[in-house]
């Protein structure tokens, strides 16, 4: 028989590591009155060994650690799939919900194209994006204002990582649910000083059509900054709430 566990997923980006996620993780613990979680580790060749335990409540919390900090969306991308291969052979579960920050959120994005064409792959139902570049990176395709979001919600250009996702938008799974967290830092940049704002609201134009619901978390000020977001506890709870309570 299937297994109902609804297994939860953190993910960092790049330059992240465990400590990218450990005070989400330390926060959706508490929430649900936990003290256990998985630790899944992914050397450079792809080799998975795990850490801890997965709980045997409803939401398992995994962590999903890159000894490769320099990896890229794609190669993400790549190795989550291949975990969730490895997870659900042994735990048989259907479904889960996803954390990803920066270069993580994106690559949770290009795993969900994946689920149409890989039927064995669980089917992502609750997705939190924190700070994506979904539309380039400050200095690396992207300049601070100079991209823009069109009145018809189309950003004015697309990176070739957006373009991807564009042209497979159609494979995004219509039952999802996101969670499109991203950071103003309010100077002159419009950015959260690494991700620029039309950078991380470009995704709105491709998912908020297609997906089940679609919320908009914007967060200005000093705290807003790209590596500040993920302990934010304000972030947190709205996380928290958005995963593991909202129906």
């Amino acid at each position: 028989m299937e297994n109902k566990q609804w297994p939860v997923f953190y993910i960092h980006g790049f330059r992240g590591g465990d400590y990218t996620t450990e005070k989400m993780i330390d926060s959706a613990l508490k929430f649900n009155n936990k003290k256990q979680y998985l630790k899944a580790n992914i050397n450079w060749r792809g080799k998975i060994t795990y850490e801890g335990n997965w709980t045997d409540d409803l939401h398992p919390i995994i962590q999903v650690v890159f000894q490769n900090k320099w990896v890229g969306s794609n190669q993400i991308s790549y190795w989550m799939s291949k975990l969730l291969f490895d997870l659900r052979t042994k735990h048989n579960f259907a479904t889960y919900d996803a954390i990803g920050h920066s270069l993580g959120a994106v690559a949770l994005v290009l795993v969900n194209l994946k689920e149409k064409s890989h039927p064995y792959i669980p089917k992502l139902k609750k997705l939190v994006l924190i700070a994506g570049p979904f539309n380039g990176v400050i200095g690396l395709g992207d300049l601070p204002n100079v991209n823009r979001i069109k009145d018809n919600g189309r950003p004015a250009f697309m990176s070739p990582t957006y373009f991807r996702i564009f042209l497979g938008r159609n494979s995004i799974s219509k039952d999802l649910k996101v969670l499109n967290i991203y950071g103003n830092v309010e100077d002159f940049s419009n950015s959260d000083k690494y991700i620029s704002v039309t950078s991380v609201k470009s995704i709105e134009y491709i998912l908020e059509p297609r997906v089940k619901e679609y919320i908009d978390y914007p967060v200005n000020g000093s705290n807003a900054e790209h590596s500040l977001l993920h302990d934010d506890s304000g972030i947190l709870k709205m996380v928290n709430g958005f995963i593991y309570t909202k129906l």
